[in-house]
């Protein structure tokens, strides 16, 4: 059984309003998390995780909310996840281009 959960914007919305301890990962660009971004998100872009995911070792059995862009990287971030033993992963599907809750923009 997967470990990974494909939400919309909403449920994406309300991940975020109802758990302080979310961590929210953003496998982005630095360039395009410069930009804009999901208040509170971390960035590691996805061509860099593997080799960063150490740093997320904290957040294993905690609930985790992924997105990049448009949903497909993130799809891609979630199952190296997996891989390494993260158990509560949420993929935003649509991405940040599909997200109407609060963006930080540059």
């Amino acid at each position: 059984m997967s470990n990974i959960k494909y939400i919309n914007n909403k449920q994406a919305e309300n991940l975020i309003e109802e758990n302080d301890e979310l961590l929210i990962l953003d496998v982005r660009s630095a360039n395009e998390f410069k930009e804009s971004r999901i208040s509170n998100a971390i960035n590691i872009p996805v061509d860099e995780l593997e080799g960063e995911i150490y740093e997320l070792e904290d957040y294993k059995d905690r609930q985790v909310l992924v997105y990049c862009k448009s949903g497909k990287k993130s799809s891609v971030a979630c199952s190296l996840m997996e891989e390494e033993g993260f158990s509560k992963l949420y993929n935003l599907r649509g991405g940040i281009l599909d997200y109407e809750g609060p963006i930080v923009n540059k």
